[in-house]
């Protein structure tokens, strides 16, 4: 058996799937070879879309791992594979024609690939041959290098009274006007939870790259950034998370990792579908962060009930690792050993 991953995108959005095949089938079945997907149009290939082939004695199968923000279908990819998964699908607003080879899959996140040498030829050869910025494409591997590993992604106790949240503050426009989506949504939960003062202590806020008027809605939000490996140390030690859909109202890498470090997660409604839905009070805790009363009610039971948390976090990390994980993510697929 051999499986053979166009190098063409990015290895952040990649990284996590690789991990999955590399563990169901070991290292020595996965190839890196930009060639044997020269049939597809060069801009099919620099879509975030992971395309990848399994070779069986003759006969062989193509897959398509959609990890853009946006629901909507690849039509040129999803033509080409025999199933096609989406971190962000929505069957509600897909046409009928593309719903039979769309699966629904849990949001992934980018983590260390851990094997850079076994990829640095294919990769080579696919800088060459790319029509990509070559800075770009190297800074995707290098950004990658400083991402924890999926092993780092463990279930903690968590500190009483503490809840950490640092998220990006997106750029917003006529057409995503994140400003009034995911950006006030966080906002609003950062807010509240500075609000309570002395019956908890928060951690974090809101980064960016936007300057000038263009945040100044935003600047009792403001926080620096922080890396990789702290923001996860703190996200483990935090009583629970906020998670809301992010850009384009996707999922967002942070439910995935909320899901695999199974912790116990405050959610505004989600946008997007998932191989089994969420339920409220067993999996998540819904909120309306619009509603003040809600939101500090609910920030309030969360961080005060040790039971509910306790039994949301067992049933997501449950969830995780039923539909989550790299290899239960491939398998959704149709993929097996």
């Amino acid at each position: 058996m051999k499986i053979i991953i166009d190098p063409e995108d990015d290895i952040q959005y990649m990284s996590f799937y690789i991990k999955g095949l590399e563990e169901m089938f070991g290292r020595e079945s996965v190839v890196f070879n930009h060639k044997a997907f020269d049939e597809l149009p060069s801009e099919e290939r620099h879509t975030r879309t992971m395309r990848f082939i399994i070779k069986t004695g003759s006969s062989e199968k193509r897959y398509t791992i959609d990890t853009n923000d946006s629901h909507r279908v690849n039509e040129v990819l999803y033509q080409w594979c025999d199933a096609y998964g989406s971190v962000n699908a929505n069957f509600s607003k897909t046409p009928e024609a593309l719903q039979k080879k769309l699966i629904s899959l849990c949001p992934s996140f980018a983590i260390q690939y851990t094997h850079p040498i076994h990829a640095i030829v294919p990769t080579l050869n696919g800088l060459l041959h790319t029509q990509r910025n070559k800075r770009k494409y190297l800074g995707c591997w290098k950004r990658t290098m400083q991402r924890p590993r999926l092993e780092a992604y463990t279930m903690q106790e968590p500190r009483e009274g503490y809840v950490f949240h640092l998220s990006t503050l997106w750029q917003s426009d006529e057409w995503n006007r994140n400003d009034e989506g995911v950006n006030l949504r966080r906002a609003l939960f950062i807010r509240a939870c500075k609000a309570l003062g002395a019956e908890m202590t928060f951690e974090g806020g809101l980064v960016t790259s936007r300057t000038g008027d263009s945040i100044a809605q935003f600047t009792d939000c403001l926080s620096k950034r922080l890396p990789a490996d702290e923001c996860l140390q703190k996200t483990k030690e935090s009583t629970f998370v906020f998670n809301t859909p992010a850009y384009w109202n996707c999922h967002g890498w942070k439910l995935g990792e909320y899901m695999a470090l199974g912790k116990a997660i405050l959610s505004t409604p989600l946008s997007n579908d998932l191989p089994s839905p969420l339920v409220e009070g067993e999996h998540i805790h819904y909120v309306d962060v619009t509603s003040p009363t809600a939101l500090d009610d609910a920030i309030r039971l969360l961080l005060n009930d040790k039971a509910y948390r306790k039994h949301l976090e067992n049933n997501i990390h449950r969830y995780w690792c039923d539909y989550g994980t790299p290899q239960a993510s491939l398998r959704l697929m149709g993929i097996t050993q």
